[in-house]
């Protein structure tokens, strides 16, 4: 008797949950571990842009230590945006609460998207350093917001499972960093595909997984913590499953 009222307080995998955790998933965490890796391989095009725009404004180009040292602060941005984006994580859960405190963030990501992708147009590489710095507060804001999220909004027998889905979607944004980084692919000097030349800008890949999220985030519902601290059920919003 105890074990089937014990199977009956377990909860299951629904389709809802299933599409919150993917969506989630996809739409933060993959852009995190994609942002990681994605600045590898073009290294070398990207500090010859830089040399050339130095060239363009001063009419001479820069020495070695300069454009090392101006390539290093571009890709530390990434982490020390992440270090202010994990200090923001607080505010933003409080005020926008869990789901809302994503798609808050994906403005962080939205904006950097769309300025590495005018970078070589308006010919500033502080565009690009601008947009590593943004992109790393997305990074540091969801991967703190997304497994708080599914951790509340998952039953309790499937929080470890569900976990896992976050770290998951990391290392296959990395993984697909790596794969777009080949050079018949994203890195090379037009950052098009050789084979279909409709592909923009390496960087602004991140803006697919954004559209995801963003056209499917109404299915998913509020965390059940989040709506029983706020009230959100009394004031007749959509109904969640009970925190377990």
């Amino acid at each position: 008797m105890e074990q089937q009222d014990q199977s009956m307080k377990e909860g299951r995998l629904t389709l809802v949950l299933a599409l919150a955790t993917l969506i989630a998933a996809f739409g933060s965490s993959f852009q995190y571990g994609y942002n990681v890796a994605a600045v590898n391989s073009p290294a070398l095009l990207m500090q010859q842009f830089y040399n050339e725009t130095y060239y363009g404004r001063t009419g001479e180009f820069m020495e070695d230590f300069p454009l090392t040292l101006l390539w290093s602060v571009t890709v530390s941005m990434f982490p020390f945006g992440g270090f202010i984006g994990s200090l923001l994580v607080g505010p933003l859960v409080n005020k926008f609460g869990r789901k809302g405190a994503l798609l808050f963030n994906n403005i962080f990501s939205i904006v950097p998207a769309i300025l590495m992708g005018c970078s070589r147009v308006a010919t500033s590489f502080e565009l690009i350093i601008i947009s590593r710095l943004l992109v790393g507060i997305c990074a540091g804001v969801s991967s703190n917001v997304v497994p708080m999220y599914l951790g509340e909004l998952a039953p309790k027998n499937l929080r470890g499972a569900l976990g896992v889905v976050p770290q998951l979607f990391i290392t296959v944004g990395i993984l697909v960093a790596q794969i777009f980084g080949l050079r018949n692919l994203l890195a090379n000097v037009d950052g098009e595909f050789r084979t279909s030349r409709e592909h923009p800008h390496p960087f602004t890949t991140t803006l697919g997984p954004l559209l995801v999220f963003q056209s499917h985030h109404h299915r998913t519902g509020l965390s059940a913590d989040w709506s029983l601290l706020t009230g959100w059920m009394s004031l007749g919003g959509p109904s969640c499953p009970e925190p377990t």
